[in-house]
């Protein structure tokens, strides 16, 4: 018998992420210097991001840089701090129309030279979240197509 359940928005998000991190893998430069126990293999690679975050009142899109990835979360660079724990929508293929947005939570903001430093770790797990983040999917492939 055919399984023909439709997949959950976790595993929607979770293909888009494990897409991500084999696209990275493949034009990376590994991090194999990381010897802590429970880390992950790291991959290192400058990347344009766009990233939905709650910055004051509001919510912005702001163009962000990619420092690092694993399959659990990422790193990137910002001209703006955003708040540990805040919920932010990461849109790892920005230049795809129909890239979806990926939930996560912000784990630490650290100051660096040019701007920050922002580690986030990936909310796929979250239905709700990632809800919310396919639904924000279709509300940008509406906008580019009006």
């Amino acid at each position: 018998m055919l399984n023909t359940r439709a997949a959950s928005a976790s595993d929607q998000i979770r293909g888009e992420i494990a897409r991500f991190i084999q696209i990275t893998q493949e034009r990376s430069e590994s991090d194999s210097n990381h010897q802590r126990r429970r880390a992950r293999r790291r991959h290192q690679r400058s990347w344009p991001l766009t990233v939905s975050a709650p910055l004051g009142t509001t919510i912005r899109d702001i163009s962000v840089a990619l420092h690092n990835a694993s399959p659990l979360g990422l790193a990137f660079l910002s001209p703006v701090t955003i708040r540990d724990g805040s919920v932010v929508f990461l849109r790892l293929f920005w230049h795809e129309r129909r890239g979806r947005w990926v939930p996560a939570i912000v784990r630490h903001a650290t100051p660096t030279e040019h701007g920050y430093l922002i580690g986030c770790e990936f909310s796929a797990e979250d239905e709700s979240l990632c809800q919310i983040a396919l639904s924000r999917g279709l509300a940008t492939e509406s906008a580019d197509a009006g």
